[in-house]
């Protein structure tokens, strides 16, 4: 999928520690350098902005999803690339996006578990296997991957699917 200019929301989805923040971080860079107008909304950052703060249970993580595709889509609407690093670990949350952003692209951050635990530095994924986090997606809770995503990245710091992604925004 081509993305042309700007009101585009890229969703960069990945299990817990696999680089999505890394990556949006660098996309960021590189749309600033091309002078493109862009926003970062990374899932833990807007979700320690809101308060209540939300919780974690199903019915807390859709909600939170339905909020955070709203900004996403009402900043998209205001002609902004909108860089949304979050785990989204049910497509559903990815699809609401896609149906209601005036343009979506979907980036895959594909790191494995084991890489993903390694550099777990929240402690979620030893607070899960120990029982003392519920619902960590990959671990507790459910992560369904991409069906078909635009790019798919091998963690935050490949810079070809970066150099790919800047390409698709920026064309």
């Amino acid at each position: 999928m081509t993305v042309h200019g700007r009101g585009v929301v890229v969703w960069i989805s990945g299990l817990p520690s696999s680089g999505k923040s890394t990556f949006a971080r660098r996309l960021s860079e590189r749309l600033r350098e091309a002078r493109a107008l862009h926003c970062v909304l990374d899932g833990d950052v807007v979700r320690a902005a809101l308060h209540p703060a939300p919780g974690y249970t199903p019915e807390a993580r859709a909600h939170f999803y339905e909020t955070l595709v709203d900004l996403a889509v009402l900043l998209a609407k205001q002609e902004l690339i909108v860089l949304v690093a979050a785990t989204a670990g049910l497509r559903e949350y990815r699809e609401r996006a896609r149906q209601r952003a005036p343009r979506y692209m979907e980036v895959e951050v594909a790191t494995d578990l084991a890489e993903c635990e390694r550099r777990d530095s929240k402690g979620l994924y030893a607070g899960a296997r120990a029982g003392r986090i519920e619902r960590v997606p990959g671990v507790s809770a459910p992560y369904e991957r991409a069906e078909s995503p635009d790019i798919v990245a091998s963690g935050g710091k490949d810079d070809q699917a970066l150099d790919r992604a800047r390409e698709l925004l920026t064309v």
